[in-house]
């Protein structure tokens, strides 16, 4: 419950923009806006798939959720170019 409230926040929070440049979904990729742009995040679980930008701040409390849940989904937040 905890994970999918944190990912809708998520997608609340994507859009474009200029600045660090992450992978989406169907091999595309896109602008961080200014605000969301600390971060590159990767999410896969059974059904659910996310790619795109993130704040730094967003994937430190997504891992702890899941590292707390004792999650087995795929998850990566790195601060490279298309490093998702």
């Amino acid at each position: 419950m905890r994970t999918t409230a944190l990912l809708i926040l998520l997608v609340v929070l994507v859009s474009t923009g200029e600045a660090l440049r992450c992978k989406t979904l169907n091999e595309n990729s896109d602008f961080c806006p200014p605000g969301n742009d600390e971060a590159c995040m990767l999410y896969k679980s059974t059904g659910m798939e996310f790619m795109g930008c993130a704040t730094q701040r967003f994937c430190d409390a997504l891992g702890a959720a899941l590292t707390e849940e004792g999650s087995d989904d795929l998850f990566l937040c790195c601060t490279g170019e298309l490093c998702n």
